[in-house]
């Protein structure tokens, strides 16, 4: 049988079992690029195959494979990288890492012998596996030493065709090998069971970010689609169901969250009637773009009862002034709280104020003991002068108390919490937006 028929009836086979998964499939067109493609890949339009590939794996493992690029798609690995935040072969691997995991462990298939696989990576998330790989060179080293472990197995399981290579040339490989980092030999690797590609349009060219949020929105979609599919085929019950919450509970790039909330801030009235549907599936509501930015001004309050280091200020400094200069924010005016609202020391003012233009931001961690968040609203709302400017409060906590809904304030609120998110939600904060801060990143 042809690799395509072999393809289609996984699919086939896939609906009779696994009715969300063969939906999701159903919307992704089958590419063969013998190539480009040495194994499987996707860009969250397309899963491409090479055909030498798909004739090395038994029909279960086809339907594995389909399963795996599949996930990349439910889990936006084509998006979640589009900025290059990461190395694009340790995106591979990282997101690589935390779908075998759920397929061989929870779905309980069989993955083909080149699928990397490591139970340590239990409940990651790819940004997660990401940043450790990044961060840590013995991590990294046992995740390529991992691939070059299935990629004997696999040799060893095909034909002879390589033994007559002379004991010269593989110690001149073994060499250079010596002399790579540890990045140069993952890149000259081949991948394992399948990769991640970044979306591009007809002419090869990377999707505008109008283009690339349609393509997760029609990807959210899909995935409610065929997770209703299977729940009804299934009882009520959905693998997809659980790929969802686990979507949903990723640590998002709050960095980039507070770009958008800041950049479609800059209006003395900002547009709230039509929301961004970049993060509104996730249960962020932030107003869509229609403005270009034009100056203004920040406040943050920080909560000082232990809540935030020293060192996650510094960075949170770090980010908020890119930001800002990212966005034109003139001005942004920053004020420390537990219980009570604290005095500069230095200047007997409630707020530090920094002109952008001509100063770096700092953030001085002052005060510690209890939390109460009105009388940072209250310093606003009653003893603040020249407010017309301002286009946001955003507020540094772990979200451990209540706010009296009374002192909202009358410009846009975001809650930056450190917090786990089942925690902050028990807390009433009846006003703003939430973002969850993965402080592992600081």
């Amino acid at each position: 049988m042809e690799s395509k028929d072999r393809i289609i009836s996984a699919k086939s086979q896939l609906m009779r079992g696994r009715v969300g998964m063969a939906s999701m499939l159903l919307k992704l067109k089958l590419v063969e690029d013998n190539e480009r493609c040495k194994t499987m890949a996707t860009d969250g339009i397309s899963i491409y195959w090479n055909d030498e590939f798909v004739k090395t794996l038994s029909n279960e493992e086809i339907k594995a494979v389909l399963i795996h690029e599949t996930a990349h798609v439910i889990w936006e690995h084509p998006l979640r990288n589009v900025k290059q935040k990461w190395n694009h072969d340790i995106w591979n691997i990282a997101t690589d890492y935390v779908i075998n995991y759920w397929i061989h462990y929870e779905l309980q298939m069989e993955l083909p012998k080149d699928g990397l696989l490591d139970y340590k990576w239990k409940n990651y998330s790819a940004e997660q596996v990401a940043r450790e790989l990044t961060n840590n060179d013995d991590a990294l080293q046992e995740a390529i030493d991992e691939m070059k472990s299935k990629s004997d197995e696999k040799s060893d399981s095909d034909s002879d065709s390589d033994e007559n290579l002379s004991d010269d040339s593989n110690s001149d490989e073994g060499n250079e090998d010596s002399e790579k980092s540890l990045l140069d030999e993952l890149k000259d690797m081949n991948p394992s069971m399948g990769e991640v590609w970044m979306p591009t349009d007809d002419e090869g060219k990377s999707l505008s970010d109008n283009a690339i949020q349609e393509l997760r929105e029609a990807i959210q979609r899909t995935i409610n689609l065929s997770d209703k599919l299977e729940s009804f085929s299934n009882s009520g019950s959905s693998a997809l169901g659980g790929v969802m919450n686990q979507l949903n509970a990723t640590p998002i790039d709050w960095v980039d969250v507070m770009r958008d909330f800041l950049t479609t801030s800059y209006s003395s009235s900002p547009n709230w009637n039509r929301l961004n549907k970049r993060h509104s599936w996730r249960g962020i509501n932030l107003p869509s773009k229609n403005k270009e930015p034009r100056g203004g001004e920040l406040i943050l309050f920080v909560d000082t009862s232990c809540s935030v280091t020293q060192a996650e200020l510094d960075i949170c400094a770090t980010n908020i002034y890119a930001v800002c200069d990212d966005c034109g924010i003139d001005k942004v005016r920053v004020a420390y709280c537990d219980t009570t609202v604290h005095k500069n020391y230095n200047t007997g003012e409630f707020y530090d104020s920094f002109e952008l233009d001509n100063e770096e931001l700092v953030l001085k961690y002052r005060g510690g003991g209890g939390t109460r968040f009105e009388p940072c609203f209250n310093l606003f709302n009653e003893h603040t002068d020249d407010t017309e400017d301002v286009i946001a409060i955003i507020y540094f906590t772990d979200g451990y108390c209540d706010v009296d809904a009374d002192v909202e304030p009358n410009v846009p609120v975001i809650w930056a919490l450190s917090g786990k998110s089942e925690i902050v939600d028990y807390y009433n904060l009846p006003f703003g937006e939430k973002i969850l801060i993965d402080m592992s990143e600081l």
